[in-house]
């Protein structure tokens, strides 16, 4: 991950505070006029924020800065926001005849800490808003940015939309070929001594290895040649034998109940596989022991009928040669024409006319995308919102293209330089999304509620909803690709979307949010730094272990516990971390598959 990325988020937290209703929070005399005096610098410090935020890339003081400000930002959020939770708790007490006397001096302490805490504030600030003149920023006097209109985001039942695939059709029929061919030879033309045969789609984050294998899995003729045997797991970073197991079994029997031990999943698996041939996908996988992969294949092995295949999608070269594949394709580049024909799909509205000054400057724009389809769906999703040949001009002739042969570094800068065409909300949105596990398939309802939960969706006009409002940036998210529609589901609320993040894209949420957001993997005792505001914690053991030092990282707003499937953790440390979490505005458990 390159580590020019830039510090996201700053504006909005800004613009909040700023229009921040004093009177509704009920705060003391003294504490209004500190709150007020706050309020103005960050009025002056606004004015420069969208220069600074364009000038971070290749000033690293400018970026240095932009943390400190959003770091003093939280903190005056924070600030606030227990001051207004404590007035919330006297009207409270007042309306149920709790609140007397003493309870009224009670709250005096508190009021006078505010105080302190926010001259404390404002000085930092002053320092922060007086360094700002020595970098000789532009002041921006426009507007706020307006969510540009997007088309709706394609809603779809299907695991992959064939239409939006350009490219791939070879590829597909050579693979399909390998599963419905003779169990009995290879792709050399050799003869083989096991049931199964590995099949490994190889290449480059980016270059659609996934949406290959969802082609392949959706065949008519596969699904023909496996039945019902058809087992999809995303197997991701975090390479745990059980979890993958099991996942497998899920897949078979939904209702399959979590196991304690390798052995009883192992006699499921025999129960549920033996004699049968069946179609395994393992998609993204980094794993390269080769024990951790023989122990993980063997039930497969044993207990699969003849013709029985796995299928493999991986970017590591040494992950094909590791597990032993029958056949690996290699995935190439797209050619010129075919990411033509997927850039113009994603950035001009079907059925109208083409500017033909716009396609030619389009196919510039493709050549440079070096065959990458995720970069020209990204580049092709932000170009639908720039209307004029100028707009076009400027990511024609970026600078970002001179990165010589490395074409994944390209494709980061590719997602950078859409994420900073995103308006502010929508970048803050974007960005703390990385607190969800890599493959995760996020929610519609679930990101809404989390993005509301952290104030990020803030009503500007009367009738507006801040639901419509989510809604609108996930169509956004979605129409640059940084979203991909993944699944449809029945919930007790109805029908509910769900989306992906791919990998890449994840990555630059992770970078973008690593001051603000941690994630840990089965971590127990890993030390977590103290400031960070959002927590996920992902398991793919039974027991879930809870940091140690949780309970230190004070102002700690999301609590995030993702495990693989039905483990244990430690209640009591998490119940008496909470009391400590004063910030906390949302804890949640979730199983995910």
């Amino acid at each position: 991950m390159a580590e020019e990325i830039v510090v996201g988020g700053v504006e909005e937290i800004v613009k909040r505070l700023v229009s921040l209703g004093i009177d509704e929070i009920g705060l003391l005399r003294g504490v209004k006029e500190e709150v007020e005096k706050l309020q103005t610098i960050f009025t002056h410090i606004q004015l420069v924020l969208q220069d600074a935020e364009k000038r971070q890339v290749r000033d690293e003081r400018v970026k240095l800065w932009l943390q400190k400000l959003k770091e003093a930002a939280y903190d005056a959020e924070d600030i606030l926001a227990e001051f207004a939770f404590d007035g919330l708790r006297r009207q409270v007490l007042t309306k149920t005849k709790v609140l007397n006397f003493f309870s009224c001096f009670a709250s005096l302490p508190l009021k006078f800490k505010t105080a302190h805490s926010i001259q404390n504030i404002t000085k930092r600030l002053k320092d922060i808003n007086e360094e700002k003149v020595s970098f000789g920023f532009n002041i921006d006097n426009t507007p706020e940015n307006v969510i540009p209109n997007v088309d709706a985001a394609r809603e779809t039942t299907s695991l992959v939309n064939e239409s939006e695939v350009f490219g791939r059709e070879t590829d597909k029929v050579k693979i399909v070929d390998m599963l419905i061919s003779d169990p009995g030879s290879s792709s050399t033309g050799a003869t083989s001594t096991t049931t199964l045969s590995i099949v490994t789609i190889l290449g480059l984050g980016g270059l659609g290895k996934t949406t290959l294998a969802q082609l392949v899995f959706n065949d008519a003729t596969v699904k023909k040649h496996f039945g019902s045997m058809m087992i999809w797991v995303c197997v991701s970073e975090h390479f745990a034998i059980t979890t993958i197991w099991f996942k497998i079994l899920k897949e078979i029997d939904s209702s399959s109940a979590p196991s304690s031990s390798k052995q009883e999943l192992q006699r499921k698996l025999e129960k549920e596989l033996s004699g049968k041939k069946f179609l395994v996908v393992l998609d993204d996988c980094w794993h390269k022991d080769l024990d951790k992969w023989e122990e993980l294949i063997l039930p497969l092995k044993v207990y699969g009928a003849a013709g029985s295949k796995v299928v493999v999608t991986t970017r590591e070269e040494n992950v094909a040669s590791t597990i032993g594949s029958s056949y690996t394709h290699d995935l190439q580049l797209l050619s010129d024409d075919q990411c033509l024909r997927l850039f113009e799909s994603k950035a001009f509205v079907e059925g109208e006319t083409k500017n033909s000054n716009l396609v030619k400057i389009g196919e510039a724009i493709v050549k440079k995308c070096r065959g990458v389809p995720l970069a020209v769906k990204v580049l092709g999703g932000l170009m639908r919102s720039k209307k004029t040949e100028q707009e076009w001009l400027v990511i024609r002739d970026g600078e970002f293209w001179e990165l010589g042969g490395d074409v994944e570094k390209q494709v980061i800068e590719i997602l950078k330089l859409s994420y900073n065409n995103l308006p502010p909300k929508v970048r803050q949105c974007f960005s703390y999304c990385s607190i969800f596990p890599k493959d995760y398939k996020i929610g519609k309802n679930e990101v809404i509620r989390l993005w509301m939960a952290q104030g990020f969706l803030q009503i500007s006009k009367e009738g507006e909803l801040m639901e419509d409002i989510g809604e609108e940036f996930i169509r956004i998210l979605c129409r640059i690709s940084f979203f991909q529609f993944a699944a449809e589901r029945e919930t007790d609320e109805g029908t509910e979307l769900f989306y992906q993040m791919h990998d890449l894209v994840h990555d630059v949420a992770e970078h973008l949010s690593r001051f603000e957001c941690k994630d840990l993997v089965d971590a127990k005792d890993e030390k977590i730094n103290e400031n960070i505001r959002h927590f996920s914690l992902i398991s793919n053991n039974q027991t879930l272990e809870i940091p140690n030092g949780i309970n230190k990282v004070k102002k700690l707003r999301s609590f995030y516990l993702f495990s693989s499937y039905g483990d244990s953790y430690d209640r009591l440390k998490v119940m008496t971390s909470l009391p400590k979490l004063l910030q906390l505005r949302f804890l949640a458990r979730v199983e995910f598959e």
